[in-house]
């Protein structure tokens, strides 16, 4: 809209500056040249105190509109000796200035709108900082309403659509939010992570269902990254809804793989899987592995461990893995297909297995030299009430 009417305006404003300049004009004295730029200096100057006295601009913007008025005074007039006519020199100003007016009005508009920018990223800074105090809720209120704000002028920003979708998302506002994803993923569809957030806005605003919109919007984000943490969370339950355990469970040993195991999240997605498993009963076959370090090897809190079940005497590529940290020694892990490798047998599929417990130095699954190793006995899959038991005892 503001382009439309600077446009319209600088039309209407032409029409007095060009039907002159076509004008045939007489010879006239410069000095009256220099009175004229100076009443128009002068002009200039009242509309930029006016606008900066009504909050149009800061400080500094006056400024810098006020040095770049008085330069161009001052080039104007010393160019005055070699002007033969008043009105051809005056007309010619007057067309710089239809010119130069529109550039400054872009100009100024754009600052304006940076200025806007700045503080909301300013409000978000502040958010961060004041996140758990009373403050939040108004410093949250105002960011918010700016947000809002800058997208009446920018309303293709996916930027902003997705912050305001997020926040409506956290008041509760699922179908504001879900019509606001929807905005997003129009302008950008080619985003997984926007996709899969689309989808959980979907889901809630359908009732905690999964809608046609839900379903296709997953559907989209699997097939952009199918790894994307979201979109395998919403798949587990998805599956886990439609009574599909082995592949709910599968979406959240994926998702589990690519988080840390002690946060929230995880904890979350574990809970889910011991579910999952409970509802299937014995319907898949597994291994409860006991897994510990010995006392005599040391290891950081930190590292990585891979417990895996390969094929006894068979191949060497994992049948089932599990990931976790050597701050969780000592525990229990449970193996089953839900953990194969992708395109790779199932654990189901052996007659007798070995599993083996890794601490990594690399933090990849196959072996190098300095890793901390322990191996289980021959086990038959066919023996499902024994627990195997790891002593993590020797480097590789």
């Amino acid at each position: 809209m503001i382009w439309s009417i600077l446009a319209f305006l600088t039309l209407l404003a032409g029409l007095f500056v060009i039907y002159p300049l076509l004008r045939k004009t007489p010879r006239v004295q410069s000095d009256e040249g220099q009175q004229a730029n100076i009443v128009l200096f002068r002009e200039q100057m009242s509309e930029l105190d006016r606008q900066l006295a009504d909050g149009e601009m800061d400080e500094q913007q006056y400024r810098e509109l006020v040095a770049e008025q008085k330069r161009l005074l001052l080039a104007d007039e010393s160019d005055l000796p070699v002007i033969e006519s008043t009105r051809s020199r005056g007309a010619w100003l007057l067309m710089a200035g239809l010119l130069l007016v529109p550039l400054l009005a872009f100009s100024l508009y754009h600052q304006l709108g940076a200025s806007e920018d700045a503080l909301i990223s300013e409000l978000m800074e502040k958010r961060l900082v004041n996140r758990d105090s009373e403050a939040d809720a108004q410093i949250r209120q105002q960011l918010q309403q700016k947000i809002v704000g800058r997208l009446q002028n920018q309303p293709d920003n996916v930027y902003y659509l997705v912050m305001l979708a997020r926040m409506l998302l956290e008041d509760g506002e699922f179908l504001q939010s879900s019509a606001t994803y929807q905005r997003a993923v129009r302008i950008a569809p080619e985003d997984a992570d926007l996709q899969a957030e689309y989808a959980q806005a979907a889901y809630f605003a359908s009732g905690n269902r999964f809608s046609p919109e839900a379903d296709s919007a997953l559907e989209r984000a699997l097939a952009l990254d199918p790894n994307n943490l979201t979109a395998l969370g919403l798949k587990g339950i998805r599956a886990f809804e439609s009574g599909d355990y082995l592949v709910a469970i599968t979406s959240w040993q994926n998702a589990l793989q690519a988080i840390h195991p002690s946060t929230p999240q995880a904890e979350s997605l574990k809970a889910g899987i011991e579910r999952a498993r409970e509802q299937m009963g014995d319907s898949m076959p597994s291994l409860r592995v006991n897994v510990s370090l010995a006392p005599e090897l040391t290891a950081d809190s930190g590292q990585v461990i891979y417990v895996f079940a390969r094929e006894w005497q068979g191949s060497r590529m994992p049948l089932a893995v599990a990931r976790l940290q050597v701050a969780d020694l000592p525990t229990t892990v449970v193996l089953d297909d839900s953990m194969a490798m992708p395109n790779g047998k199932l654990l189901s599929s052996a007659d007798r297995v070995e599993v083996v417990a890794r601490i990594s130095t690399t933090g990849s699954v196959a072996p190098s030299a300095g890793d901390l190793e322990g191996a289980s006995e021959v086990l038959s899959m066919k023996n499902q009430g024994i627990a195997a038991t790891i002593v993590i005892d020797r480097k590789l």
